[in-house]
């Protein structure tokens, strides 16, 4: 009888183990999911003034998604750090986008690519107890060398094989929104509407900084992929590398006193309300010019959520078996 115990109790040690296992950080910039059927919907450069808007469509859909932030739009005002903790509240994944969106990762020495990164975690941990494990590079520039650095930190630099282009429509978007959320629809159109979900998977560029992407744009996108016949995942699930590393936490947090939100930079002609932080359009993003200041982030490893809590499902079940046949 305690024979056969053990050997259960064995078989259950390893299943969960296989189950929890997370899977290596790939030493290249990921453009799909690792399997089929499946689209991990990003949105870049926020935190920014619509993101509650955003979190309410979203939700409304039961449609879970990552957000690639910046550093230097998190620091820059408090309400709008106030998201991070939003975003993980509704289940959602943070990750990171580096701090100003200036210089190409590709032409940074290692020193500054490293203060990018370092910094946005900071006040990634700072405002809601996490450190991403995923980056994407400004514009998605990122060559071997700067790959090589950044999966040397354990983390996942995350591309995309799908664009809405919806920053290339800010100017159509001040006269007709409508429009410039039909024109973000094509190449999305295009690319998911000859798919096949039994063997394609995608990784979709959005921008949560655009007004017009978010109240128009969100939905139409989420229609395309939902009548497709996909499954909205996060880059957690999408890559199969742990959403964030070691010593992240998700404590209680006291919304700080509101400000004036980050914004998009206005219409010609149009007044920027006092204290707004406005940042200017480029390719894939705003920049925003900050001043250097030290890194606090712990030293980085793959985070191992998953594998505590199977081990700890695993004890829990062994244990009740092992008292029921002893």
């Amino acid at each position: 009888m305690k024979t056969s115990v053990i050997t259960l109790l064995s078989a259950i040690f390893l299943a969960s183990s296989v189950v929890a296992a997370p899977a290596a950080v790939p030493n290249y910039r990921v453009e799909k999911c690792t399997k089929p059927g499946v689209v991990a919907w990003t949105f870049d450069d926020g935190p920014g003034p619509y993101n509650d808007r955003l979190l309410k469509i979203l939700g409304d859909r039961n449609i879970k998604v990552t957000f690639f932030m910046l550093g230097s739009m998190i620091d820059a005002n408090p309400s709008q750090a106030a998201s991070l903790k939003k975003v993980l509240d509704a289940g959602h994944m943070l990750a990171s986008h580096t701090y100003t969106h200036e210089k190409s990762l590709t032409a940074m020495s290692a020193a500054e690519l490293t203060s990018e990164v370092t910094r946005t975690s900071d006040a990634m941990f700072k405002n809601s107890g996490v450190k991403p494990a995923y980056v994407r590079a400004p514009r998605g520039e990122c060559d071997q060398q700067c790959i090589n650095r950044l999966t040397a930190m354990n983390l996942v630099v995350s591309h995309w094989n799908v664009d809405t282009n919806d920053w290339r429509q800010m100017e159509m978007a001040k006269k007709n929104p409508q429009q410039a959320a039909t024109v973000s629809m094509e190449e999305p159109t295009k690319v998911i509407g000859a798919s096949n979900p039994a063997t394609d998977s995608f990784i979709l560029l959005q921008h949560e900084i655009h007004e017009f992407s978010v109240d128009i744009l969100a939905n139409k996108i989420a229609d395309l992929i939902t009548q497709k016949g996909y499954k909205f995942v996060t880059m957690e699930e999408c890559i199969g590398v742990p959403a964030y590393l070691d010593g992240s936490t998700v404590p209680p947090t006291t919304p700080p006193a509101a400000t004036s939100p980050v914004v998009p930079p206005p219409p010609a002609g149009a007044t920027t309300a006092p204290g707004a932080v406005v940042p200017t359009p480029s390719v894939g993003g705003p920049q925003v010019t900050v001043q250097p200041k030290p890194s606090t982030t712990a030293g980085n490893s793959t985070g191992g959520a998953g594998i505590v809590k199977a081990g700890a499902w695993a004890m829990g079940l062994a244990a009740a078996v092992g008292y029921a046949f002893l």
